[in-house]
């Protein structure tokens, strides 16, 4: 309600961040409080769908990508979690909760698709520690899976940034045209 949504808004407006190249903000999916403010108050806010791969998931996550469009919030891709956890005995993955999910989603809506981050009960167990799982452990499965999940999100925002600036462009061009005619 009201109080979420001013919290929110005093957390990015009232903090001095500095100079950031991202801010992440880890939000509900759907079409609540949280995402309508965000939305609302970062008019230049991309999202980063996250799913796990079963139905279940997918059906908020196309909630999520609904609402998206709605508001106008570009969609750099989507990421599907709990992909997969690596047997710790036979090095075998296991597909715990189904896989490729996410992959399907993205491909049948045409958004790009940035990567899987499997189980992995270490990640836990580092957070908990206070390092994280790419630090720990940095020639895992999951850090690797981790590193590559940030170069897609890095490849997918200068993609968006460069296809909003042609299309800025693009109308802009239409405009003086409309203009000069």
């Amino acid at each position: 309600g009201p109080l979420k949504m001013s919290a929110i808004r005093q957390f990015i407006y009232d903090i001095e961040w500095g100079k950031l190249d991202y801010l992440v903000i880890d939000a509900p999916p759907g079409t609540g409080d949280e995402p309508m403010t965000v939305a609302q108050t970062i008019p230049d806010a991309f999202a980063v769908v996250v799913t796990t791969p079963q139905e279940v998931s997918l059906l908020d996550v196309r909630k999520s990508i609904s609402f998206c469009n709605q508001v106008g919030m570009p969609i750099l891709g989507i990421v599907e979690n709990m992909s997969g956890m690596l047997c710790p005995h036979c090095g075998k993955t296991i597909d715990v909760f189904k896989r490729g999910g996410g992959m399907k989603l993205a491909e049948e809506l045409g958004i790009p698709f940035l990567g899987r981050i499997p189980v992995d009960p270490r990640v836990v167990t580092t957070g908990d520690a206070g390092k994280p799982i790419i630090a720990t452990y940095p020639n895992s499965h999951t850090a690797e899976a981790f590193e590559k999940l940030v170069r897609n999100v890095i490849n997918a925002t200068q993609a968006l940034k460069e296809k909003l600036l042609e299309e800025a462009k693009a109308k802009k061009e239409e405009k003086r045209a409309k203009k000069g005619s």
